[in-house]
């Protein structure tokens, strides 16, 4: 259990990996207003890091992030709830738009905040002890940070309207079967499980995956032409700016060996 003079947040970099750690296991990782500023600004380092190429989310003691620190709540101005606002759309488009491979560690509750955070990383690996779940219309707020919309383009506007108006948690095998997961595991294996998927991201060429990220989420919110010629551009500056280097095939052997069974048991 961390204690009040323990790091809210704990980055440690291995490599090319740099995992970030929420640190307030005794209230399932609620983010507060520190928490949420210091979140802020790794992200922003990590993103501009050049020698990274994978962040991995987590949380300590065996749960992913409860949101908001609710306890704050009646302490907040207007002017602080607008700040607050800003603040956790801004990480969270930093995440999305990060051209690094990003990874959601999750065991336990992400709920509110922590679910949202979920929905910008590119990979989500979960326990099949997680909870998952909107429950801010309970504590009579609103998601601020992607649940109304980002939700909705992963599970549907149904299941959006389901879990933001009623508020209910919901398991990992629900949470899988309407895209909010990659992968479930148990706990003894997470960390296996998410170290497999670092080996298999860092095989590919950064430049290529920095440009597929791009197409992925920005084609997603385009009509389909634009998507397309969207597309047609960016195979076309890797095609001629020599990223795309077909002669070596030992290289590209081990790297299909690595990929073309994963995760198809």
């Amino acid at each position: 259990m961390s204690t009040a003079t323990e790091p809210k947040l704990i980055t440690q970099r291995s490599g090319p990996i740099t995992t970030i750690t929420l640190n307030r296991p005794h209230v399932n990782n609620a983010l507060d207003r520190d928490l949420s500023e210091q979140l802020n600004r790794t992200v922003r380092e990590v993103r501009d890091d050049s020698d990274c190429r994978v962040v991995v989310f987590q949380g300590a003691g065996n749960t992913f992030c409860a949101g908001d620190d609710v306890t704050e709540f009646n302490e907040w101005t207007r002017d602080i709830i607008g700040r607050q606002i800003r603040l956790y759309q801004e990480t969270a488009q930093i995440i999305e738009d990060m051209p690094k491979i990003t990874i959601a560690k999750v065991d336990g509750i992400a709920v509110g905040g922590g679910l949202e955070l979920t929905l910008v990383c590119d990979f989500v690996v979960a326990t099949d002890r997680s909870r998952w779940g909107m429950p801010e219309i309970d504590w009579d707020i609103t998601p601020g940070w992607g649940g109304t919309n980002r939700l909705g383009r992963f599970a549907g506007r149904r299941k959006a309207k389901e879990w933001n108006l009623i508020g209910a948690l919901f398991d990992a095998v629900t949470a899988e079967r309407y895209n909010l997961i990659n992968r479930i595991t148990t706990p003894e294996n997470l960390d296996s499980e998410v170290d497999s998927l670092i080996e298999v991201m860092l095989a590919k060429d950064p430049r290529v995956i920095e440009r597929t990220k791009k197409c992925l989420n920005h084609g997603a919110e385009l009509h389909i032409s634009a998507g397309m010629a969207l597309e047609s551009e960016w195979i076309g500056r890797v095609l001629t700016t020599g990223i795309a280097d077909f002669t070596d095939r030992d290289k590209r052997a081990q790297r299909r060996k690595l990929s073309k069974a994963f995760w198809q048991d």
